[in-house]
C-alpha cells in the first residue's frame, strides 16, 4: 500500500467517510473538513497520534495546492468543477494521488492539476 493510499484510508476512517457518503453532512462540507484535518496535523502538534499526524502532514502540499488552485479558481474551470463534484471518498483518493505524486508546493500542484485537465479532456474526446 502506497503512502497516498494509506493517507486516503486513514482520512476516511478519521471522518467516517464511506463510498456512499455525500459531500454535505448535517450542513458541514466534508471537503472542507478533510482539508481542515490536514491543517490541524500541520499547525497543531499533538492533535492526532504521531503516526497519523505524520501521514496527514505528507498532504500539506496537496492542501496548499487545493487552497490556491481549486478554492481560488486558478485552475481550469472544468477541473475546478470536476473536483468540486467529487464525493468525499473520491476527494480523499485525489489527495492520496497528490501525496503519491510528491506534491510539496503550489507549483507542483499546478502541474498536477494541468495533468488532471489533460486527463479530463482526453476522456471527453
Amino acid at each position: 500500500m502506497t503512502k497516498g493510499q494509506q493517507f486516503a484510508k486513514d482520512m476516511r476512517k478519521n471522518l467516517g467517510i464511506g463510498s456512499r457518503t455525500r459531500r454535505y453532512r448535517k450542513g458541514a462540507d466534508l471537503h472542507a473538513d478533510i482539508l481542515e484535518c490536514i491543517q490541524h496535523a500541520v499547525f497543531n502538534a499533538g492533535w492526532y497520534s504521531e503516526a497519523r499526524q505524520e501521514l496527514f502532514r505528507s498532504a500539506f502540499g496537496a492542501w496548499q495546492s487545493c487552497d490556491k488552485h481549486i478554492a481560488g479558481y486558478r485552475a481550469d474551470g472544468n477541473v475546478v468543477a470536476h473536483i468540486n463534484a467529487l464525493t468525499p471518498y473520491q476527494f480523499c483518493s485525489l489527495l492520496g494521488r497528490m501525496v503519491d505524486a510528491d506534491i510539496t508546493n503550489v507549483a507542483e500542484g499546478e502541474r498536477f492539476f494541468a495533468q488532471v485537465r489533460t486527463e479530463l479532456y482526453a476522456q471527453a474526446a
